[in-house]
């Protein structure tokens, strides 16, 4: 059977003892695409220069701008609020916020965090480097995958290329949380299958198919111990199913999935902190299993802590996310059909476990409580499609360039329009309290003149970077230099994802509690009190920028289990009441609300004219100070 498959050239691939030529430039290379790659077979091809270059940059562009902005509530402040906690508790065991316990997702990320800002120090660098190397390693896996799959280097760095030019990849990874760490190890585990695959071919590779499967166990783990469940669920089904609809993977699919080995290495690394977790706070794993990981899998998750996207919504926001790479969709469908045109199996062992991996996220998703960056899992077999057909010369960047240049054209239009329109302007930025900016809408409508004379040169600057990028392509694209097409699209996202860094620092405001942190401190005392108004899962940052314990009033103390199960951080959770009583008491009191809330907390309060007055706003939050 090996030796049958080892032979197979229906689909037009050399034989093991045919040397192919140099060929010289990736256009010219006839390389092997996602149906029968010959296993182990080093193709010849010559990776373009001009992707070593825009990789290379565009690997710079992620790690230099990790730094920037600062923290944003929710998701940022989430971890790296709770990784300082840890740091500063000496407790690297369990993560904290106010030391109730944060046990929605396992460590391995808040371990990232504290050695990270142990080394780094406690500021925004600190918290973001460990993402940014995730990320990294995330390219990097997927052009190794890429590789291995289509069969030569150069579709490896068009395919690590591709993922680091989709616009969601740089701003998903821009926050603190798992998905990029999560996306590393599943790429890494899928890849070490792959390679178990190829060595399953060859005659007397026994023990090397066993090694590269305990890898993939080892990155399977790794994966469930930054993210959950799903590290292990997903590479294990897309095996599975891959296996149940071509026999030639049934072999490998036993050997991954019912072999002892990789279950009890799995279980060693990922159970000692299940174990001592479920002993310190019991009902834990039955918590976070069934609640937190299959409950929000099937959007049951009791209480909602988010808000579900509408389906459809999340799928045509995909094409942004995508961007520009999405603009090549239609010619790699042409590209696939042409191969069935041929009369040739559209994909190979390898490409079915890819599709699989796909279909399998985008089916999850269905079911679950939706957001935007749930599908960045599976990502890197669209950057491999993608990759295969441009590494095939199929690709014409004619239109994709056009549609650029156009977007160009309509970008300067409208930053024309807005200088014009804000900068005759000359309110106050009063008006920036009256809407809660929970929507990137309701930002820009409340955006002070001053910022916006500092976004609209941005907002010039990406638009005519397109314009200019829109007609080299387009130009490129008529001499058939494909391979400068790609880097040029790439070079021009770097240069939004930079304008784009610079566009948060100035929106900062609006999404971070960082500076209600520095108005706080100006003014604190010893034995002052943070009162903060809604759920800690909303002002996040104030974990991480302010050291002191923070209340809560009009929160919800059953969103997290500790809280809701052992009664754990209830104390932190006031009454209006208990907020009026410590108001009059004889401590310093601060209390950050929305602008919205502010007429109602004045009056209850009793603030008047000569009363306290805000001492600071910060996009749409308000503190108040009793003295």
């Amino acid at each position: 059977m090996r030796v049958g498959r080892l032979l197979r050239t229906a689909d037009g691939s050399l034989p093991d003892d045919q040397v192919l030529p140099d060929r010289g430039a990736v256009a010219d290379v006839d390389a092997p695409d996602l149906i029968g790659r010959i296993p182990g077979r080093i193709f010849q091809d010559k990776v373009p220069w001009s992707w070593v270059v825009a990789l290379a940059a565009m690997l710079c562009v992620y790690f230099f701008t990790c730094g920037a902005p600062r923290l944003f509530d929710q998701i940022d402040g989430q971890y790296a609020g709770a990784a300082r906690e840890m740091m500063e508790r000496g407790n690297w065991l369990i993560p904290t916020q106010d030391g109730v316990p944060r046990l929605q997702k396992p460590p391995f990320v808040y371990w990232c965090e504290t050695l990270s800002m142990s080394l780094f120090g406690i500021n925004e660098f600190g918290a973001r480097f460990p993402v940014a190397l995730a990320t990294a390693g995330f390219l990097i896996a997927t052009g190794l995958l890429a590789r291995r799959v289509v069969g030569t280097w150069s579709a490896g760095v068009a395919g690590a290329l591709i993922l680091a030019t989709f616009m969601g990849t740089f701003f998903f990874t821009h926050l603190v949380m798992p998905e990029p760490f999560l996306s590393c190890f599943l790429v890494l585990s899928f890849w070490a299958v792959l390679k178990a695959i190829e060595a399953d071919e060859m005659p007397d590779k026994g023990s090397e198919v066993d090694l590269w499967l305990m890898i993939a166990w080892t990155f399977v783990a790794l994966g469930a111990l930054s993210k959950g469940i799903h590290g292990l669920l997903i590479p294990a089904a897309a095996v599975f199913c891959s296996a149940g609809l071509r026999p030639t993977l049934r072999g490998i699919s036993r050997k991954f999935l019912l072999r002892p080995q990789g279950w009890i290495l799995f279980l060693t690394i990922l159970a000692p902190w299940y174990l001592v977790t479920e002993f310190r706070y019991p009902g834990f794993l039955k918590d976070h299993f069934f609640n937190e990981q299959i409950g929000s899998a099937l959007n049951r998750r009791w209480p909602p802590d988010s808000d579900r996207v509408p389906l459809w919504i999340f799928w045509i926001e995909h094409l942004a996310l995508l961007f520009p790479i999405s603009l090549l969709f239609p010619a790699s469908i042409r590209a696939a059909l042409q191969k069935r045109k041929d009369r040739r199996p559209w994909f190979s062992d390898n490409g079915l476990i890819l599709l699989a991996w796909f279909v399998i996220v985008a089916l999850g998703i269905t079911f679950s409580n939706i957001q935007d960056y749930y599908l960045m899992i599976a990502w890197t077999p669209v950057a491999i499609w993608i990759a295969w057909a441009v590494t095939r010369n199929t690709i014409s960047f004619h239109w994709p360039a056009i549609i650029v240049g156009i977007l160009g054209v309509s970008g300067i239009g409208i930053a024309s329009f807005l200088a014009i329109s804000h900068g005759s302007y000359s309110g106050d930025s009063s008006g920036s309290n009256s809407l809660i900016a929970d929507t990137i809408l309701n930002v820009f409508q409340v955006l002070p003149p001053p910022v916006w004379r500092e976004v609209v040169p941005l907002l010039y600057a990406a638009s005519a970077s397109a314009l200019v990028v829109g007609i080299l392509v387009y130009l490129f694209d008529r001499k058939g230099k494909s391979e400068l097409c790609l880097a040029g699209f790439a070079l021009l996202m770097g240069a939004v994802f930079v304008i784009g860094t610079r566009a948060m620092q100035l929106l900062e405001d609006e999404f971070s509690s960082s500076k209600v942190a520095e108005f706080i401190d100006s003014r604190n005392s010893p034995g002052s009190v943070v009162i903060a108004q809604g759920d800690p899962n909303e002002k996040t940052t104030l974990f991480f920028y302010v050291h002191q314990p923070i209340f809560w009033v009009h929160g919800h103390p059953n969103l997290e289990f500790a809280t809701r199960s052992l009664g754990i951080g209830f104390n932190h959770y006031l009454t209006r009441e208990q907020v009026g009583e410590a108001w009059e008491g004889t401590k310093r009191v601060f209390l950050v609300i929305e602008g919205t809330a502010l007429a109602e907390w004045e009056t209850y309060l009793g603030l008047n004219r000569d009363g306290p007055k805000p001492i600071g706003t910060s996009g749409s939050r308000v503190i108040l100070v009793n003295r």
